[in-house]
C-alpha cells in the first residue's frame, strides 16, 4: 500500500504554517512546515490531536521543514503526547534529519516521551501495530437498547481475547460510560486489547462537568475489582474520547475463545 492523501496541503492560520498530512501503510504521516509560531501554535496542535486520534494505527510528524520562532514552542509535541497518548488508540513518533533541530530539541531534553527518528522509514517500521483482533470500533444505536448493545459488545470482546477476569467488569464499564452521556450524534464504542490493558472507551461530542465525572468514577470504582485509570481525550472536531483503562491480572487470562465476529454489534467505523 503506498501513500494516500488525506485532505492534501493545508495552509494554517495566515500562511504561515503549513499541513501535509497523508497516509502511509495505516500511518498517518504529518509533514509540517513554515513557521511555528505564536499564533499557529494552537492550530498546529489541533491538527496533531486530530491525527493521534483517528482511527489508525500511529502517526509521523516530518520536522525538517518547520522553523520554531522560539525553542520554548517545540514543547507542543510532548503536550499533544500528553493529551493523546494516554488513551492507547495510537502511537506518536517525530522526523528529524536535520542536525540543527535536533541539537535544539536535544538541548531542551525534547521530545520527552515521543521517539525521535532520522527518517520517515524508520519512524514507520517502529510503529507498534494492533491487530484487527485486538480492536472493536461499534457505532452504537440511538436508541433504549443502547447500554445492552455496548455491554453485548464488549461480553464478546473479553471472550475474544481471553480476558476471564473482566467479564464481569468491562461490559458494566461500558454500560456505565454509554448511560451517563446524552449526545444527539451516534455514539462509538472503542475497544482495546494491549498488553496486560484493555481500554473501553467512547467517541462522543458530549462534555462532562465535575459532578458527572465524579459520579461516573464513583460507579466504575464500586465495578472494577482491578487497577484503572480514567481520562478525556480530544479527538478534534469537537469530538471526545471518554476512557477507561483497565489492568488485566496475569493469572486470570485464559486462551481466546475465537468467537465469530458479529457483524450487527461490531460494524467497523
Amino acid at each position: 500500500m503506498g501513500n494516500v492523501p488525506v485532505g492534501g496541503d493545508r495552509i494554517v492560520a495566515g500562511d504561515s504554517l503549513g499541513v501535509d498530512v497523508r497516509e502511509q501503510n495505516g500511518v498517518l504521516v504529518v509533514r509540517l512546515s513554515g513557521q511555528l509560531d505564536w499564533t499557529t501554535y494552537m492550530r498546529a496542535q489541533d491538527v496533531l490531536l486530530d491525527c493521534a486520534t483517528k482511527e489508525l494505527v500511529g502517526v509521523v510528524v516530518e520536522l525538517d521543514d518547520l522553523v520554531a520562532e522560539s525553542p520554548a514552542l517545540l514543547v507542543l509535541f510532548d503536550v499533544v503526547w500528553l493529551s493523546a497518548a494516554r488513551w492507547p488508540g495510537i502511537s506518536l513518533s517525530l522526523v528529524v534529519s536535520d542536525h540543527r533541530l535536533r541539537s535544539t530539541l536535544e538541548s531542551r531534553g525534547l521530545p520527552r516521551h515521543i521517539p525521535l527518528y532520522s527518517t520517515t522509514p524508520e519512524a514507520l517500521a517502529s510503529v507498534v501495530r494492533l491487530r484487527h483482533e485486538d480492536r472493536v470500533d461499534a457505532q452504537l444505536p440511538s436508541c433504549r437498547c443502547l447500554p445492552h448493545v455496548a455491554e453485548r459488545i464488549t461480553e464478546r470482546a473479553c471472550e475474544r481475547w481471553g480476558v476471564q477476569s473482566l467479564l464481569d467488569v468491562a461490559p458494566q464499564v461500558a454500560v456505565e460510560l454509554v448511560s451517563h452521556i446524552e449526545d444527539d450524534s451516534p455514539l462509538a464504542l472503542l475497544l482495546r486489547m494491549r498488553g496486560d490493558k484493555m481500554s473501553v472507551a467512547v467517541r462522543t461530542t458530549a462534555r462532562f462537568d465535575l459532578k458527572q465525572w465524579h459520579v461516573m468514577r464513583h460507579n466504575i470504582a464500586s465495578i472494577a475489582v482491578c487497577n484503572f485509570t480514567m481520562g478525556e481525550t480530544p479527538a478534534g472536531g469537537g469530538r471526545h474520547i471518554i476512557w477507561a483503562l483497565l489492568d488485566v491480572p496475569e493469572d486470570s487470562q485464559r486462551p481466546p475463545s475465537h468467537l465469530p465476529e458479529a457483524a450487527v454489534f461490531t460494524h467497523q467505523a
